[in-house]
């Protein structure tokens, strides 16, 4: 289970990113806090997300490769997620009267179209800086141990080598040695004598 430990600040999120500073830390913080468990642990494995979270409890992470790691790499992945995950955060409240929509004096509310469409905008930029700090995690591997041996208890989480999926099934890398014919013509087919 990871702990509350969060790599990027409030500010820095702030600064880097087109959130208004004047949203709420009581909103932000877990969001933090969600996109780190959901997207950064299966990203870096269980051993390298334990590694970085020791290192910014003991602040300020010492100048090196994981200090690389984090701000050249994974400060763009967690500003991109948290982006794509604030508009409902935002935009509900929950009340003991049941699920409330935010609507400001002089503002008017986005579509529920619209805010998914932000959505996946923020989606397909934090993947891209996703594959990019897995890429560099590959070229790197010497330099991050933890990531090349993430532990081997059964909650063990080994690293994604992509962030890139495709909805077509494209089989279970079992190799067929059947010949063209036997596998496209059915049961009917006999090898000819």
């Amino acid at each position: 289970m990871s702990k509350n430990i969060l790599f990027i600040s409030e500010q820095k999120l702030k600064d880097t990113s087109f959130l208004s500073d004047n949203v709420d830390p009581k909103h932000l913080l877990p969001t933090v806090k969600a996109v780190q468990d959901m997207y950064i642990l299966p990203l870096l494995g269980t051993g390298l997300y334990n590694k970085l979270q020791e290192l910014v409890s003991t602040a300020p992470v010492p100048v090196g490769v994981y200090k690389t790691l984090l701000d050249d790499y994974l400060t763009d992945v967690l500003v991109w997620y948290v982006l794509a995950n604030m508009p409902m955060v935002l935009q509900y409240k929950l009340l003991n009267k049941g699920v409330m929509l935010r609507n400001g004096e002089y503002m008017q509310t986005s579509t529920f179209q619209e805010v998914q469409s932000m959505k996946d905008d923020c989606l397909v930029k934090a993947k891209f800086y996703a594959q990019r700090a897995i890429e560099y995690l590959c070229a790197h591997n010497t330099d991050y141990p933890e990531y090349i041996n993430p532990g081997s208890t059964s909650d063990t989480v080994h690293p994604d080598t992509t962030q890139y999926d495709c909805g077509i099934y494209l089989g279970n890398h079992i190799v067929d040695s059947r010949s063209a014919e036997e596998k496209y013509q059915g049961n009917n087919y006999r090898k000819p004598y």
